[in-house]
């Protein structure tokens, strides 16, 4: 008791003790706080997924096969340590066969998602590079109308970043043990939705002899003179945690992508009518029939198995849209931010299924402005933009510097991975593959 009382008393006499023992015990309990919930969020979540793998299955019922696409280098290493820890336990709970594959290179994942088979749903474990490599993969098929609907796909926030599941689960910044729970849950309770995907296309060039093959994207494409500066962060690593906001003093000095013009060919969006989809009714009318027997016409015709989906019950021949299809041209010029977004990202929830968000910041801004508004990007993730137009399909034809002055190639993001800045195509695919999440999002800050 004595201690006790001595150790009050020099906290009293020395209020520079007093203040920081204050701030380590608030540290401290709000740590030991934050952890207990987490153990408890776990428990509760490992008791449903085990419930889920006692449950008793049907004669002939098969195994739910799930296949993991881990990077092992998300978030820097930490991503591994996170699946382990808040998603394996629950897939294997729910008396799942898991099969983990390590991506080792860039395109792997890609690569296996063009040959995969044998498995009941695919898990993307890693950030936005990763799920645009298996959506890549999965849409280039033969079979990718086939594919896309035996092979749901799970995403897993586990990135440096995650911005088409920033959407989905309604979080900020960086995901929380919760988000990665949850996501793992959906795939544990096996609930579906789709997912609308941009398709992209290098427009070929006339010394090309086979046409380039699209990339496909779920949430933005990012050509701006912020996206060069924000790959330039890691430069400044002596600056702490004062270097995402250091990189833009430095960058004015830099040469990124100031000038951004392009010529721009789009059209109106459209949800759907008799003259865009005329060749989605032309394929049903004339969907091959199986041949039949002269003896099959005396057995009972079985009931169709396929329920038709929402999509699919709608009668687009009787549907007529006068602007569908007539094009638009318009120039950007002298901006330093040029985004094209799908409604799979935070600031751009309200737009169509069926369309995209054509973004530009503003024109001929100074280099006050640049940092105030790389500052404001970095800490309130508030995105100022001068212009937005709601397109259907688009062509894009950049018309400023494509080079550096070094010679090297501008490049751009496609859902943080860095491409050629050239001339493309670009539209979006609505419902194009299915994926586990909640049937409402919850597009709330967390």
């Amino acid at each position: 008791m004595s201690r006790l009382t001595r150790f009050i008393g020099v906290l009293k006499r020395n209020p520079k003790k007093s203040i920081f023992f204050t701030a380590v015990l608030a540290y401290g309990s709000n740590f030991i706080k934050q952890k207990y919930e987490e153990k408890q969020m776990m428990r509760s979540l490992c008791e449903e997924a085990m419930a889920y793998g006692e449950e008793p299955k049907h004669l002939g019922e098969a195994d739910r096969h799930i296949t993991v696409l881990l990077n092992p280098a998300a978030k820097g290493g930490k991503g591994k340590a996170e699946f382990d820890h808040y998603c394996a336990p629950l897939l294997h709970l729910a008396g799942m066969k898991v099969a983990i594959v390590r991506t080792e290179h860039e395109g792997q994942a890609r690569d296996l998602m063009e040959i995969m088979d044998n498995t009941t749903a695919v898990v993307v474990a890693g950030g936005d590079g990763t799920l645009a490599e298996v959506l890549t993969g999965l849409l280039r098929r033969s079979d990718s109308a086939e594919a896309s609907r035996r092979f749901p796909l799970g995403v897993l926030p586990l990135g440096h970043t995650n911005t088409a599941a920033s959407a989905v689960w309604g979080f900020r910044n960086h995901p929380k043990p919760l988000h990665l729970a949850e996501a793992t849950m959906a795939i544990v309770r096996n609930i579906r939705r789709p997912l609308d995907v941009m398709e992209v296309t290098p427009l070929p060039e006339s010394t090309q002899e086979v046409a380039p093959k699209p990339v496909y994207a779920a949430s933005v494409i990012e050509w701006s003179a912020y996206r060069d500066a924000a790959e330039r962060k890691d430069i400044y690593w002596y600056w702490a945690f004062l270097k995402k906001y250091m990189t833009y003093v430095f960058s004015i000095y830099k040469d990124i992508s100031w000038d951004c013009s392009a010529e721009i060919e789009y059209s109106d969006p459209c949800s759907g009518c008799s003259r865009c989809r005329s060749q989605d009714i032309t394929a049903q009318s004339k969907s091959p029939e199986k041949p039949q027997r002269w003896w099959m016409a005396y057995l009972p015709k079985a009931k169709p198995v396929h329920q038709k989906t929402e999509e699919e019950k709608i009668d687009y021949s009787v549907i007529v849209n006068e602007e569908c299809g007539k094009t638009h041209t318009a120039s950007v010029k002298n901006t330093s931010d040029l985004s094209i977004q799908t409604r799979n990202t935070l600031h751009s929830l309200e737009v169509p299924s069926y369309a995209l968000s054509l973004k530009t910041g503003p024109v001929d801004i100074s280099a006050f402005h640049f940092i105030k508004e790389g500052w404001s990007r970095e800490w309130s993730h508030v995105i100022t933009t001068s212009e937005e137009k709601i397109v259907g399909e688009l062509t894009l034809k950049p018309t400023g510097s494509l080079k550096t002055k070094e010679g090297k190639e501008r490049e751009l993001n496609i859902d943080s991975e860095a491409f050629e800045v050239r001339p493309m195509s670009i539209k979006v695919k609505p419902s194009a593959v299915m994926i586990f999440a909640p049937r409402t999002p919850p597009f709330a800050a967390g």
